[in-house]
């Protein structure tokens, strides 16, 4: 992990095409700019984490036998 400092209107680069700029730190908040091309997704960690796990949770099977057995012990 890199750790940097950065004063507000600095920016830093992440490969040829992804550049991060500090709008505003105050009362322990930064904002931050992100210039990255429409091809990369730039998510909060929260939601990816949501997100992988809506994937996970969608791509889980379950035999017929077993979800009736689950109907049942909600009766």
């Amino acid at each position: 992990m890199l750790i940097l400092r950065r004063k507000v209107n600095e920016s830093l680069t992440i490969g040829e095409d992804i550049k991060i700029t500090v709008l505003t730190a105050d009362d322990g908040k930064v904002r931050l700019a992100i210039e990255a091309p429409k091809n990369i997704p730039v998510l909060r960690s929260e939601l990816l984490s949501a997100m992988n796990a809506n994937r996970d949770a969608a791509q889980e099977q379950s035999e017929p036998q077993e979800l009736l057995a689950m109907l049942g012990d909600l009766r």
